[in-house]
């Protein structure tokens, strides 16, 4: 009997492993991996606590900061205390994304991508210091190095109908030179609403995935060393029907002035309002010969339509900086919101019930505040105050038949309810559509919402192709982070990066006045030398030069007059190209989209 079983028990466990192996690389299969290492103890006491005790114990044990480091008491060790301060400072690591760990911005100098710090930069990236510390917030052990996601770019453009092959074969072990045993796992995040394409290959080093539809998708990636596996890195793939154009020389004439005058208005404000920034020419060019439904639709379905939106709500609710939203669901968002086009009230809703929400906005009045003026558009009513204090004194309140115990718990009731839904349909309807017309609009997407699975999606695009929205004569004036965003792509010709946007952003918010900060924004750019401008001995004609200005930064031709008196203020000794310049981008047209 046991001869004639083992063969049949043999074949069975060899059947089943090869139907888990064939349903990993299905369609449906999802990641069944570990999450990515914590700090470890043991690496912090003998890597990185002799460099904490030397560059941060004057002003975090003494109460300085976030990070509240353990003083010297009686019957307390180095050892216990050591423990304690290890205990205090991983709260500040986020192993999902260690290069993004609050820890790590904080002491890194901001040449090098650092956050500002009131104590100053202490490492840089070429000194041995910054590669311990970047070791401690991925998780090493004494005994094992984490393996890092090599990707390159973050994201790319291809054609529908295009194949693509990601690779990930620049993925490193810092234990070892050999690469043969990384271990790799693609997921799809991401993808378009009405795409069903699958990975073929989750295992693979280089990924080949043929897209099934124009959108945007998201892969992600992670490698394992066969002790742990690392945190995730994502590659955003955009797929659409679009023209190559050739980028004109920086500083240069772009091109604009091929574009048709009311359609490069229509184009400018279709970025403005779903990117928050003004298009470059190229982009500007090739979009040309799009339809206005067609364009409408794609530029919602773009990667970095989620980014834009996820930036301006993070920002008006103050979560920049060192208030980062840290949850899982909080950094999947700019993700999903191209992907799944959640309602606006999903969207404010896990930036809320984020950790980080409460950090900024702390238990008492500060919290009321937040929820009347932030949620609302209202100041706080007295029962929202007499509730965040008596929560705050750790009171329990009664909230209809609803019994609150704390803070987090009545975050969630309120992001639960209508209201609360209706003020996040309105704030996001208002970005389309005049003040008039949007309150016409919300009660018309409020029924869609609640009734049809996709209905945000089709509101949306309809809103963005109607006469209404396209005949839009009046200029609305540029929330701070679309203006900084605006002299970003127009002065420097690339996108800020997080961090530059949290300190610029923070600067124009400590200066006084409305107009003026972002003025001296604009002058601080220009006078910095990056921007991309061409010496005046090299405008060979002058006219096309600036009508190609007035193209790129106000989205339409000079009239003869403006033509005569910037031609003046170009050849002007006290003049030239910088003033030029710096005339458009702190004029009242340009504050507006």
């Amino acid at each position: 009997m046991a001869r004639s079983t083992l063969p049949r028990l043999t074949l069975a466990i060899a059947l089943g492993a090869l139907i888990a192996l064939w349903a990993d690389r299905g369609a449906g299969a999802r990641p069944n991996l570990p999450p990515p290492p914590t700090p470890d103890h043991d690496f912090y006491v003998a890597n990185v606590a002799p460099w904490v005790e030397a560059k941060c114990v004057e002003c975090h044990r003494a109460g300085g900061g976030a990070l509240r480091l353990t003083p010297p008491r009686a019957g307390l060790d180095d050892a216990a205390r050591r423990k304690l301060d290890f205990e205090q400072i991983a709260k500040f690591v986020n192993p999902m994304a260690p290069w993004e760990s609050r820890l790590y911005l904080k002491v890194l100098d901001p040449g090098d991508g650092g956050d500002p710090h009131v104590g100053g930069a202490f490492v840089r990236m070429d000194e041995p210091e910054h590669d311990t510390l970047l070791d401690f917030v991925s998780g090493a052990t004494p005994k094992n190095l984490p393996p890092e996601v090599y990707l390159g770019e973050d994201s790319f453009r291809v054609k529908p109908g295009d194949e693509i092959t990601l690779d990930g074969r620049d993925s490193y072990d810092r234990d070892r030179e050999d690469m043969e045993n990384l271990a790799f796992y693609w997921t799809l995040k991401a993808q378009p609403p009405d795409s069903i394409v699958a990975l073929s290959d989750r295992r693979a080093s280089r990924l080949q995935f043929k897209p099934d539809t124009g959108g945007s998708y998201v892969v992600e990636l992670r490698v394992g060393d066969g002790k742990v596996w690392s945190a995730p890195r994502s590659i955003a793939i955009e797929v659409f029907d679009y023209r190559k154009v050739k980028q004109a020389d920086p500083g240069g004439i772009s091109g604009l002035e091929k574009v048709e005058s009311e359609r490069l208005t229509q184009i400018r404000r279709l970025y403005l309002d779903v990117l928050g920034r003004p298009p470059t020419p190229p982009e500007a060019i090739s979009d040309d010969r799009i339809g206005v439904k067609r364009l409408a639709e794609t530029i919602l379905l773009r990667a970095e339509a989620g980014r834009a939106w996820y930036e301006e709500v993070t920002v008006r609710f103050g979560l920049i900086g060192d208030f980062r939203p840290a949850s899982d669901e909080a950094r999947d968002l700019p993700l999903r919101i191209p992907s799944a086009m959640p309602s606006p009230g999903e969207v404010e809703r896990v930036l809320v019930l984020d950790p980080s929400f409460l950090r900024r906005h702390p238990p008492g009045r500060s919290l009321a505040i937040a929820i009347g003026e932030l949620l609302f558009g209202r100041p706080p009513t007295q029962a929202e105050l007499d509730t965040a204090l008596k929560l705050a004194a750790g009171e329990s309140v009664m909230r209809g038949d609803v019994e609150l115990t704390s803070e987090r718990q009545w975050l969630r009731e309120i992001t639960a309810e209508e209201d609360f839904e209706r003020a996040a349909l309105a704030r996001r309807v208002e970005r389309f559509l005049p003040s008039g017309d949007a309150r016409r609009a919300v009660p018309k997407a409020w029924i869609a919402l609640r009734e049809r699975k996709g209905a945000w999606r089709r509101f949306q695009i309809e809103v963005l192709q109607s006469p209404r929205y396209r005949k839009r004569k009046t200029l609305r004036l540029k929330d701070d982070l679309t203006y900084v965003r605006s002299l970003f792509y127009d002065l420097l010709e690339r996108k800020p990066t997080e961090r530059e946007l949290a300190a610029l952003l923070h600067a124009v918010g400590q200066m006084p006045g409305d107009s003026a900060p972002l003025a001296v924004l604009a002058k601080v750019m220009i006078d910095s030398g990056e921007v991309p401008l061409p010496l005046l001995v090299r405008i060979k004609d002058a006219p096309r030069w600036l009508k190609d200005r007035f193209l790129r930064y106000l989205g339409r031709r000079p009239t003869g007059g403006e033509l005569k008196a910037y031609g003046e203020a170009l050849l002007h000794p006290q003049g030239g190209v910088e003033l030029v310049v710096q005339a458009l981008v702190t004029s009242p047209e340009y504050a507006c989209r």
